[in-house]
């Protein structure tokens, strides 16, 4: 299921009062919302909302097909924090533990980095919301420290978490591959697989490893995600079912420059489920530890291919 963030509508009234008027739900939001919700008062918040100052407000509603899920948006601050906006959330509950969130999260950061002078987002949930952390984790946040005692809430003293996201000062840029892409795609595989892994194989390995990169059929099939510099690719990340890792190199002059970590981060938001594995070949099983895999299990040799099977999973 997928989610998609839209200007709101008079006509989202409904579907917003029947939102908020749960318990669940405002228990995770901060107080000043009236209960039972009502629909006049939806249309109230969704009058000041398109009425609000757009340099100041980005505000929108959570869809799926068309139909108003919940509400998402981003509020510019004041003073010396006027480039920094305060991000605030909720989806009917019907809907969590979807990942619906973290797609929504992600969809309004990049319109407001795109559209606005912004340079950090946050949020601050309460800290036994462990829902709303991982959406933003998976969104790219970072964790920036718990405050403690933070806020009291139908009585009862909280804390809360900081979490931030900063507009991308990285010179790469990373998205999904295009079909027409995929050749380029793969040779950049094959010049860094030639240097760096061949070696360490046999004949039988290497000529195993080509098939596989000859095999277009299979590799259509497959999301490939691609890092840019300057519209140069220059490093690549390939996933099969289910959620394996099957090709991921970066071009020799680009390592140790962050663009692995970016291609995976770049990847994982694409999946509700954070578990991953991979058959790493023997250059790179200490790239996948630093970026958390573990082996599962010892060496391998299948057709002259080496590999260490590792796994990744973040709960």
């Amino acid at each position: 299921m997928n989610c998609t963030i839209r200007k709101w509508r008079l006509s989202d009234a409904a579907d917003l009062a029947a939102a908020l008027s749960n318990p669940k739900v405002l228990n995770n939001l901060r107080d000043g919302l009236p209960y039972p919700y009502t629909q006049r008062d939806a249309e109230d918040y969704i009058r000041a909302m398109l009425s609000a100052d757009e340099n100041n407000t980005f505000a929108f509603a959570v869809t799926v097909e068309d139909r108003c899920i919940g509400s998402i948006g981003a509020f510019r601050q004041g003073n010396i924090h006027s480039r920094t906006a305060e991000l605030g959330y909720y989806l009917a509950e019907e809907y969590w533990g979807r990942g619906l969130m973290t797609q929504a999260i992600g969809q309004l950061c990049r319109w407001v980095f795109a559209h606005t002078d912004i340079l950090r987002i946050y949020a601050e949930p309460f800290s036994y919301n462990i829902g709303s952390c991982r959406a933003l984790e998976k969104a790219g946040f970072h964790y920036e420290g718990l405050m403690k005692n933070n806020a009291v809430k139908n009585g009862k003293l909280l804390d809360m978490k900081l979490y931030a996201l900063t507009r991308d000062a990285s010179p790469f840029t990373v998205r999904r591959l295009p079909p027409e892409l995929l050749p380029a795609a793969c040779d950049l595989v094959w010049q860094v697989f030639c240097r760096f892994e061949a070696p360490e194989y046999s004949q039988e390995g290497i000529a195993e490893f080509q098939k596989t990169l000859e095999n277009m059929e299979a590799l259509r099939h497959m999301p490939f995600y691609g890092a840019f510099h300057k519209g140069e690719l220059v490093g690549v990340l390939a996933m099969r079912e289910p959620q394996h890792i099957s090709l991921f190199f970066v071009k020799e002059a680009w390592h140790r420059q962050g663009i692995g970590r970016l291609l995976f981060d770049s990847m994982r938001r694409d999946y509700a489920s954070q578990t991953y594995t991979v058959n790493s070949s023997p250059y790179a099983v200490e790239v996948y530890r630093h970026l958390g895999f573990v082996p599962t299990n010892t060496e391998q040799l299948t057709n002259g291919i080496r590999y260490t099977p590792m796994r990744f999973e973040q709960k």
